[in-house]
């Protein structure tokens, strides 16, 4: 499929969101985020008739500046009775909030399984699970993803023993050719070399972060890809790691450039369940 257009990405948004229930449960630690983003000359709004912290999942994809794509927000991980009432509805929200009507997908997809670029996008092949009985072959939902995003779709495997399938706790684009990816996971050895096979045959360079997580699969400390990215900021979150909270700051800040603003902020309140910036943001360009 052709695509000559350009995705907005995130070193172009200049508006975050948050969900309310964000701010109902968290309103000090908001209010910190909220003072550091716009201390930087962005805009700071909230979500209204949200059900979970982690917007990014099922809010639309901003194609263009006002071209916005609604994915099947159906995350498998909430089908347990106890986890119904955390499912928001994306049109009711979308209509409450009155926010630009965006063109609705057939697919199941969660926003936090989409990495951007210009040019690219890169999704985890859990794509394939969810839509499986949806689409006559996998190639045909690629084309789908591609027609939606009107982008090239770079497909990697989904981390193994990780519930959501996201592409927002593996991969972050840093330009059109290099990007940040975890330190690799002895326990995971086959996955790394598969995942690193398809950087190579898609182009792309990788340079590691520290993941300081281990073997707690129940929050995100430790998860520093997942940070917090509005325009040429980038808020790095920490975990009271002595050893790898300075150094993944450093680098990123060896990596991004000297255009970009590079902060910290405390996020083991939000990481503890699962998520951490880039999960509980919702960034546009208005």
């Amino acid at each position: 499929m052709k695509t000559d257009s350009q995705m907005i990405s995130d070193n172009q948004i200049n508006t975050v969101y948050f969900s309310n229930v964000t701010q109902e449960t968290f309103p000090n630690e908001i209010a910190k985020l909220k003072n550091l983003i716009e201390s930087e000359a962005f805009h700071v709004d909230l979500i209204a008739e949200t059900q979970d912290f982690y917007c990014r999942d099922f809010m639309p994809v901003q194609v263009d500046k006002n071209d916005f794509v609604q994915f099947v927000f159906r995350p498998a991980t909430y089908f347990e009775r106890k986890d119904y009432k955390h499912i928001s509805n994306p049109v009711s929200i979308e209509l409450f909030n009155r926010l630009s009507r965006p063109r609705y997908s057939p697919l199941i997809l969660d926003g936090g399984n989409i990495v951007r670029w210009e040019d690219k996008a890169v999704i985890t092949r859990r794509v394939f699970k969810d839509n499986l009985y949806q689409f006559p072959s996998d190639d045909a939902i690629v084309e789908r993803l591609q027609f939606d995003l009107k982008c090239k779709v770079l497909l990697i495997d989904e981390y193994p023993e990780e519930a959501t399938g996201h592409a927002d706790g593996l991969i972050r684009f840093i330009d059109s050719k290099t990007v940040f990816i975890n330190e690799p996971d002895p326990k995971f050895q086959d996955w790394e070399t598969k995942f690193r096979a398809d950087l190579k045959n898609y182009g792309l360079k990788p340079i590691e972060l520290p993941c300081a997580m281990g073997n707690n699969s129940e929050t995100a400390d430790g998860l520093y890809i997942n940070y917090l990215q509005v325009g040429k900021l980038i808020v790095v979150p920490q975990f009271d790691f002595q050893e790898t909270d300075d150094v993944a700051v450093k680098t990123i800040k060896k990596n991004v450039g000297s255009d970009f603003k590079v902060a910290t902020i405390r996020a083991t309140w939000i990481a503890k369940y699962g998520g951490v910036l880039n999960c509980s943001s919702w960034g546009i360009l208005k």
